[in-house]
């Protein structure tokens, strides 16, 4: 038997022979005082009251319905007991209260803190909350669901319902963190505040007469209406198809059509000059008598000297009347949204809500973006940054250099340093993609969250003292190895070890405290008998 297997057997035995001692001790101590005192008392004052309870060591007292003088100890076992008992509870209740209001560090220290519960105090841990922010970036180092504070109003930018503080709530603003903007009208990359043609109509607003109308720009007769839908656009009483001067309301008839109109309305401050011929004929009218009478005005609105009613192009822009949208206009040939302006100053061909300057199908009003200019529109094309990952598949359907987001974090899996999201970097993660679990000791497959046995040593992690290393202190070696010594060769024994010593110690006290008791019950009928 080694030195080691003695000293262990000492510590597994010593409790039980302090404990057969004591019990031996305590007896013989018993039967030889009670019975001394027991001769005393009972043998001098048989049959006399009086000198039993004069005596201090004796009492006179009823027992089994006879009176005799007995050994006052005996008589006050019971109250000692129970006064012990009490002792004992009060003490207990004291030390217990003294125990509470104690510091739970011994008292005097500072308790260290650990706000996430990761293992890691605060004061090394750089993740207080464990939300992903380092603390020295993050506005609320000790709240997990914040990190940013854009206006410094002291609420985090997710609880906040006005990040920018700007009044208008993040809901309704097109800028959420950008005091000066608020709303984007047209859609570009500019605030209207900054963006000096709002309706992206191509007329700065300062010269827009409805800055905020892509199909409007000038309101010649200023009542409200712009002149692309207005049918009389100088407000002259008369439409502009059967005006001759559809933007001036000091004329509107010219029966020669050679610019200048017949007559003026008085005191109509106009630039045209009134024709003193109206009929073209050589004759002023002042001196024709038969005006109008002695020709036939015949229109030729492009003046080629083809009539109207013969010239097939009247307009003379290279489109033939039957095919021409407007036939008496020269700048306009096509209206494919079939609206009341023609493809040449239609701001939105297609009617689709896109300016043509911003829609790359400007006549297909299911379409107006290409994003990999396939010449597919993105609307129907399944692949819209041309990737070869399916639009429903990918993460960033208009990035070609991104396509996965495990977490939604809006970071690239191939770039996000945690994929998953739990605050363990991949990595150390042996789970990168599963954020309810990062360890995986024993290599199973499971993770330590759902594995029952993390370290695979057959104890379950429930009864094993240490659950991430197998083998450890679960099997009882009374013999230490060398790993169980120090550097000085002292014996190392860890807490279940010692469990198990003292607990199998306990049980033999009990077992020889039961015996001794029964066995003194046993001897006494004896005796009685």
């Amino acid at each position: 038997m080694s030195r080691w297997d003695v000293f262990i057997v000492a510590i597994l035995l010593t409790p039980f022979l302090f404990s057969v001692g004591g019990e031996t001790l305590r007896d013989m101590e018993n039967s030889f005082f009670t019975s001394a005192r027991h001769d005393h008392c009972e043998d001098d004052y048989e049959d006399d009251e009086a000198g039993c309870n004069a005596d201090s060591e004796c009492i006179w007292e009823e027992d089994d319905d006879e009176w005799e003088c007995e050994d006052r100890d005996d008589s006050d076992s019971s109250d000692s007991s129970d006064s012990s008992d009490s002792s004992d509870s009060s003490d207990s209740s004291d030390s217990s209260d003294s125990s509470d209001s104690s510091e739970p560090n011994g008292g005097g220290g500072t308790i260290p803190q650990d706000n996430d519960d990761d293992g890691v105090n605060d004061d090394i841990d750089d993740d207080d909350d464990n939300d992903g922010i380092k603390d020295t970036n993050d506005a609320f180092p000790l709240d997990p669901s914040e990190w940013s504070d854009n206006d410094g109003d002291g609420i985090g930018d997710n609880a906040d319902v006005d990040d920018d503080n700007d009044n208008v709530t993040d809901s309704l603003d097109a800028f959420p963190y950008d005091e000066n903007e608020q709303f984007n009208f047209d859609g570009d990359s500019l605030g209207d505040n900054a963006d000096d043609d709002d309706d992206n109509d191509g007329v700065p607003d300062v010269s827009d007469a409805f800055p905020y109308d892509s199909s409007e720009y000038i309101d010649s007769d200023n009542d409200g209406v712009g002149n692309n839908q207005d049918d009389d656009d100088d407000n002259d009483g008369m439409s502009d198809f059967n005006d001759d001067f559809p933007l001036d309301s000091c004329a509107n008839l010219d029966s020669d059509g050679d610019g200048m109109p017949d007559s003026l309305l008085a005191g109509c401050v106009t630039n045209l000059i009134e024709d003193n011929d109206d009929d073209n004929d050589g004759v002023v009218d002042s001196e024709d008598g038969e005006l109008d009478s002695d020709i036939t005005i015949i229109r030729d609105y492009d003046r080629d000297g083809i009539p109207d009613d013969e010239d097939p192009d009247d307009d003379n822009d290279g489109l033939e009347d039957e095919l021409d949208a407007f036939p008496f206009n020269q700048s306009e040939k096509y209206n494919f949204d079939n609206d009341s302006f023609g493809d040449f100053y239609d701001p939105d061909d297609d009617n689709d809500g896109v300016n043509d300057i911003s829609d790359a199908f400007p006549f297909d009003p299911t379409e107006w973006s290409d994003y990999d200019r396939d010449g597919i529109g993105d609307n129907a094309d399944d692949d819209d940054d041309n990737d070869m990952i399916l639009d429903s598949d990918d993460a960033f359907p208009l990035n070609a250099n991104m396509n996965s987001d495990w977490d939604g974090d809006g970071q690239d899996d191939r770039f996000d340093l945690d994929d998953d999201g739990d605050g363990v970097p991949d990595a150390i993660d042996a789970f990168p993609f599963n954020s309810t679990e990062s360890l995986d000791t024993d290599g199973d497959g499971i993770g330590d969250n759902r594995d029952n046995d993390d370290d695979n040593d057959g104890f379950i992690d429930l009864i094993d003292s240490r659950p991430k290393v197998a083998g450890q202190d679960d099997e009882i070696d009374v013999s230490p190895t060398d790993s169980q010594l120090d550097n000085e060769g002292s014996l190392t024994i860890g807490p279940t070890f010692l469990f198990v010593l003292v607990f199998i110690s306990s049980l033999a006290t009990l077992g020889f405290s039961i015996y001794r008791k029964k066995n003194k019950s046993i001897l006494e009928n004896e005796n009685e008998l």
